[in-house]
């Protein structure tokens, strides 16, 4: 197995120091599989001061040191160094209430998530994969295992089962029965669990390869009515978490598809957005995306109710963005497709001809591509004496321009406009 030189630089001033040093956690993982590997987390028996004082001539930082790691910089690469250690009580559901340095790496990989992240790696000595947990065997066989006892594992920190959930979806992997059945067991014990760590595990499960995978197991394991609190459990069938698969990788995107899906039975439009809003907010979400997931779920209902007309496509447009709107038809298409509607599928394919007629000719749909402005209203002696008729007519020549393009032009909108309140 090859590495950077900046990893080996590493292993070769520890061990040159008289030390152990091995790759381990998801570098290995990943490296084993022949996936890209970003981040590299080496395993040390020497203590952080060591570490510190062997790469001396590094930039190092000490922000992990309470739990051992050190993170060293070798040529633009941060590395993290972590002393072998064994793990005491979890009473924050996170962190170890205190760890203790051993010397042995099977202790060390013993206290791990998972066994396909609870392997060690080093090229420079014989036999050099540890694996005392089968890790190799169940990265052949396409499986999430727990390290021992699974309840124990997620009760020390229960974003485990997330994360364990969120393998299976990026990899493609199974998870085991026993290993599954103490998520199923233990999936309250995540209400102890930090918000945004909640919402980083939700995103990247979101993300990955197989968010249909993901969501099935969230629901299988009653994750998904716990994080999200809906009224009917929000039990969907498998070809329902298919339509957010093929929804395009954006977070935004797949989290409208999904709440749409969750909270539809049984609630008005303004149930949903409450509901939505609420949770997204204790999620930890920012503004930015909670707007757009409200924005997206509001074009949506509107999507699916409209008449498909180049007025109402263009309208559409202006109000929902280019982008958006593309998302929205490729939403209602797909939902379309999953619940076997032909008729409402060819009015999504309508409404996506139209848009792309729209944007190729580049048609006026945004009222700041109106050929006029509150100051050509007032030099046609409209609104001099009630300014509030001014944006009123700016609404009106922008609506007779979404009817028609061909009209945004000044003398003609002027002229309209005119002829409009003459008659008032």
């Amino acid at each position: 197995m090859n590495l950077p030189k900046a990893v080996e630089f590493a292993f070769k001033k520890i061990m040159d120091a008289g030390g152990q040093a091995y790759l381990v956690g998801g570098a290995l993982r990943d490296r084993m599989l022949g996936k890209p590997v970003t981040d590299y987390d080496i395993a040390s028996s020497f203590l952080p001061g060591q570490i510190e004082k062997i790469f001396s001539g590094e930039k190092t930082w000490p922000s992990g040191k309470r739990f051992g790691t050190i993170t060293v910089k070798i040529d633009n690469t941060a590395v993290e160094i972590t002393t072998f250690r064994k793990d005491s009580a979890y009473s924050d559901s996170r962190h170890p209430d205190h760890v203790t340095y051993i010397s042995d790496i099977c202790q060390d990989l013993a206290r791990r998530d998972f066994t396909i992240n609870a392997m060690a790696y080093n090229p420079y000595i014989s036999d050099g994969l540890v694996d005392p947990f089968g890790g190799r065997k169940d990265l052949q066989n396409r499986v999430i295992r727990a390290v021992g006892n699974p309840v124990g594992r997620f009760t020390e920190d229960p974003l485990r089962i997330m994360r364990g959930i969120r393998f299976s979806a990026q990899l493609g992997f199974e998870i085991e029965w026993e290993t599954k059945q103490a998520m199923k067991t233990c999936y309250h014990l995540l209400s102890k669990v930090a918000a945004e760590r909640l919402r980083s595990e939700l995103d990247n499960l979101l993300l990955s390869a197989n968010p249909d995978k993901g969501l099935l197991l969230l629901q299988e394991t009653g994750i998904l009515a716990c994080m999200f609190m809906f009224k009917d459990k929000g039990y969907c069938e498998a070809e329902d978490y298919q339509m957010i698969k093929n929804m395009e990788a954006f977070p935004a995107y797949r989290l409208s598809a999904l709440f749409s899906m969750l909270y539809s039975a049984g609630f008005s439009t303004a149930d949903i957005l409450d509901s939505v809003k609420d949770k997204l907010i204790q999620l930890r979400y920012d503004k930015k995306t909670i707007h757009q997931i409200l924005k997206m779920l509001k074009g949506y209902s509107a999507i699916s109710n409209m008449d498909i007309t180049p007025f109402s496509v263009r309208e559409f447009l202006g109000k929902m963005g280019i982008q958006d709107t593309k998302q929205c038809i490729r939403w209602y298409k797909e939902a379309q497709k999953i619940h076997k509607n032909p008729s409402a599928v060819q009015r999504a394919e309508k409404a996506s001809s139209l848009l792309k007629d729209i944007i190729r000719r580049g048609d006026a749909v945004f009222s700041h591509q109106l050929a006029i402005n509150g100051k050509h209203v007032l030099q046609a002696g409209i609104g001099l004496q009630n300014p509030r008729i001014v944006g009123e007519a700016l609404d009106l020549a922008y609506r007779w321009v979404l009817e028609d393009p061909s009209r945004n032009q000044p003398d003609c909108l002027i002229a309209m406009l005119k002829e409009y309140y003459s008659n008032l």
